[in-house]
């Protein structure tokens, strides 16, 4: 029996089983595509053919998947749900309060624990120093993985037993780098259309990494590198329409974004990096929106 399962090996989910295989950490791992799977198959890590096999594998499940509704999804057919008996659950999806509020009863009707959490920094980071993942759960919860979650790194937080909490605080962390993000945008285009070189707005902000890495992305035309994709920002920023509309707040500000990514999207953007916004926002004398 393993250690912990991780379901899902996109870039975030391969790295965190990355960090285990550095850690010793036995590992099972499972993916709809078992190709990525198979490419971490090493002396600790066992690939998992089916979900149900991921599952009874081992006592801690994490999930880190590109889809808000994950647990229902992997977990929500009857002969895989009788399987979750005792086991923790570990959502490092994104998803909404609501829907975080929602599996932690249908785990609990399952007799299994259940944690929410996010990650904030790049998969680079995961298993270093500067991994940083939040968590929200039951405190006794928490106790019983602490050790295993602390190889991914030495920023892992625990923000309480209000299931939602992470997810809320996301939401809200997300709803400012969109705010960045157009920030960086129009004040790129003001230097074009003007005639100033990026590099010397750029050189305004020494100490900001993300100015230097987001506005340098537009000065070099390096969209093809990046970690996230536009299409994976947007996904996020459907999250925060959805909130909004759970909760009866304004949507203005994720809605006007949102016609921005729509945009970019149709111009073939989407798996490019998220700066590749600028794009669509230049034109003959300056595209307003």
């Amino acid at each position: 029996m393993s250690e912990v399962t991780i379901f899902g090996l996109g870039l975030m989910g391969s790295a965190l089983a990355r960090a285990y295989q550095r850690a010793g950490v036995s590992i099972t791992v499972w993916n709809r595509t078992i190709k990525k799977a198979e490419a971490l198959e090493a002396e600790n890590v066992v690939v998992a053919p089916t979900i149900s096999d991921a599952i009874v594998a081992s006592p801690v499940l994490i999930i880190c998947v590109d889809d808000p509704k994950s647990v229902l999804t992997l977990f929500g057919h009857s002969q895989v749900g009788r399987l979750l008996d005792g086991r923790t659950i570990i959502q490092l999806s994104t998803s909404l309060p609501k829907q975080v509020r929602e599996d932690q009863k249908w785990l609990a009707a399952r007799n299994a624990d259940f944690l929410y959490g996010a990650i904030h920094c790049g998969p680079q980071y995961l298993g270093t120093k500067d991994g940083n993942i939040l968590i929200s759960g039951p405190s006794d919860s928490y106790r019983q993985v602490e050790n295993l979650l602390g190889h991914q790194g030495g920023k892992i937080a625990h923000l309480g037993d209000d299931i939602a909490a992470v997810s809320v605080l996301d939401l809200a962390w997300l709803s400012i780098r969109f705010g960045e993000f157009l920030g960086m945008l129009h004040a790129s285009n003001i230097c074009q259309a003007e005639g100033i070189d990026l590099q010397k707005f750029i050189s305004m902000f020494p100490d900001n990494e993300r100015i230097q890495h987001h506005v340098g992305t537009i000065r070099d035309g390096t969209y093809d590198q990046r970690t996230a994709t536009l299409s994976v920002w947007q996904a996020s920023l459907e999250l925060l329409k959805r909130q909004a509309m759970d909760v009866g707040i304004d949507a203005g500000f994720p809605n006007h974004i949102g016609t921005l990514f729509d945009k970019a999207i149709k111009a073939g953007y989407g798996e490019e990096h998220v700066m590749a916004l600028f794009k669509v926002l230049k034109g003959d004398g300056g595209t307003t929106y």
